[in-house]
């Protein structure tokens, strides 16, 4: 009755229970793999189709996109619809969520190694559970790779920590160097090479935190020699899959690729302001995290703000999720440190600020605000996939239209990279879509961006003669257009857009209809 409240124990709790609430509901409400996905799942099915084997292209929209993606994910995925009585629908329904809400674990066990104490580890997890930029793109259909990419980031990160920080054991002899760090070496290995295997901002990362760790904790003759077994051994276990890439294609795909995330001076601006619900949910982490950044700088200690800086830095577009790592750890030190000023207790002793009611009060209430921001996050993942309706008119062009003719899909979405149907129709049946843009940036390199902003243009199109210039403008033929219709209650431009050419195109003599719902339209181009 004496015992103690271990309040670290319950803060973990919390985050892997509601952890994994946010991360499921959305696919248990859906049904089907949230929002992307569609690209990887063809891949999945290319690989099972040869045997195991690293093909050289994929099937995706017919578009000659050379199979270069890092191809772990694929193969677990492969595995598991291959093992277990589920399709592979299912496993990019179920397992990106699954392996989100483990990574939850690891980021726990990652903190305690770079935070002064459990509590604070704890809260850290806390909040990283429950900020959407943990887990929005990590359920979705392509966080088949995404998820694995960020849970063996956390696992090397975690375990290059542990690495560099054991105590030398000697110095007369370079086999003393490496005395006693075996395990974690190897782990360290193992998890960067997966991570590599991955996703290829995930590997950009794994290159920066291991990098940031290693001159933080391992500017020595001893972490000089660690670093360089990590480093060889990496590259020697993933050498047959960026060999055989590299002998097929060529480094062409990955210069085409990195060319898609912008650094401009517009991108970094943009990085400080609040644009969206997401960010404006964010504040107060936001908040937690920059008296965090008191705390550190007090320190002395420039770990975390300098990963949070230079994540941005290099990379503008995907960024956030990796400088969350370390914002939440900074957000764990921040409440700890308010529960130690509203209660003023000694911050430096956890279990002396968590015996205070004030501090546990504003623990509670954080905590409570952390869930309720989740959850509004999550809605924004209800209507993002499929539905039932537009698996109704995939399924009647499967039945009625020949094989590999032409589409053009007006959904009035003017990103292609987030919008379901876009990405979905290519995987579900066997048709070119013209108007999606997913895996061009394996092959468009510089092309890559004013190919974008020609299919923004064309969701605006409310015209049957908008559609034709726009065609003939970009030397794009095409056998069928499909029109989605919107919503009674949606009054955006974009909205009245697709209503608008669905009467032109109705009306026209050049275009027939051959499918028609509640949701699209399907004409065929006389």
């Amino acid at each position: 009755m004496n015992r103690k409240m271990d309040w670290s124990a319950l803060f973990l709790f919390t985050a892997l229970l509601f952890g994994a609430v946010v991360r499921f509901v959305p696919a248990a409400s859906n049904g089907f793999p949230l929002n992307d996905g569609g690209m990887f799942y063809t891949m999945i099915r290319d690989l099972k189709a040869n045997q195991f084997i690293l093909p050289q292209f994929t099937t995706y929209n017919f578009s000659d996109i050379p199979f270069t993606y890092p191809p772990l994910g694929f193969y677990i995925a492969a595995i598991f619809s291959n093992l277990l009585p589920i399709s592979d629908l299912q496993v990019l329904l179920w397992l990106p969520a699954s392996v989100n809400t483990l990574a939850i674990f690891f980021f726990y066990k990652f903190s305690g190694q770079i935070l002064p104490s459990r509590t604070s580890a704890a809260l850290a997890a806390l909040v990283y559970a429950l900020s959407s930029r943990a887990f929005l793109w990590q359920v979705m259909g392509g966080g088949i790779t995404r998820a694995f990419g960020m849970l063996f980031l956390i696992l090397m990160l975690w375990q290059g920590t542990q690495l560099f920080r054991i105590p030398s054991l000697g110095q007369k002899e370079n086999t003393s160097l490496v005395r006693g760090t075996q395990p974690h070496l190897a782990l360290a290995i193992l998890f960067g090479a997966c991570t590599v295997m991955s996703h290829p901002q995930t590997a950009l990362h794994a290159v920066l935190g291991g990098a940031l760790v290693f001159l933080f904790n391992g500017r020595n003759k001893r972490g000089i020699i660690l670093a360089l077994f990590v480093g060889l051994g990496v590259a020697c276990l993933t050498a047959p899959w960026w060999g055989t890439v590299l002998l097929r294609h060529g480094l062409e795909p990955f210069l085409s690729a990195g060319q898609t995330s912008q650094r401009t001076v517009e991108s970094y601006i943009a990085l400080l302001s609040f644009n969206g619900l997401d960010d404006y949910l964010f504040i107060p982490t936001l908040i937690f995290a920059l008296i965090g950044v008191w705390v550190t700088l007090s320190r002395r200690d420039l770990f975390l703000i300098t990963w949070v800086a230079l994540a941005y830095l290099i990379d503008p577009r995907g960024g956030d999720g990796i400088a969350l790592l370390a914002g939440s750890m900074l957000a764990g030190l921040g409440l700890i440190q308010l529960s130690a000023w509203i209660s003023r207790s000694d911050s430096t002793q956890p279990g002396s600020v968590m015996s205070k009611p004030l501090s546990q009060g504003l623990i509670f209430i954080s905590a409570f605000c952390f869930i309720l921001m989740a959850g509004i996050s999550d809605f924004q993942l209800i209507n993002t996939s499929l539905k039932p309706t537009d698996l109704e008119m995939v399924a009647w062009v499967n039945s009625n239209v020949q094989d590999r003719q032409t589409f053009l899909l007006s959904t009035g979405r003017e990103f292609s990279m987030s919008d379901p149907l876009q990405e979905w129709f290519p995987a579900l049946t066997r048709q070119h879509s013209a108007t999606t843009l997913q895996g061009l940036e394996w092959t468009l390199a510089k092309r890559f961006f004013p190919w974008s902003r020609q299919l923004v243009m064309y969701q605006h199109c409310a015209d049957l003669e908008c559609v034709t210039s726009w065609s003939a403008v970009n030397g794009v033929r095409y056998d069928y257009l499909i029109v989605v219709i919107p919503s009674h209650e949606d009054s955006s431009q974009l909205g009245r857009d697709l209503r608008s050419l669905a009467l032109s195109v109705r009306s026209s003599t050049s275009h027939q209809l051959v499918y028609e719902s509640g949701t699209a339209l399907v004409f065929e181009a006389r």
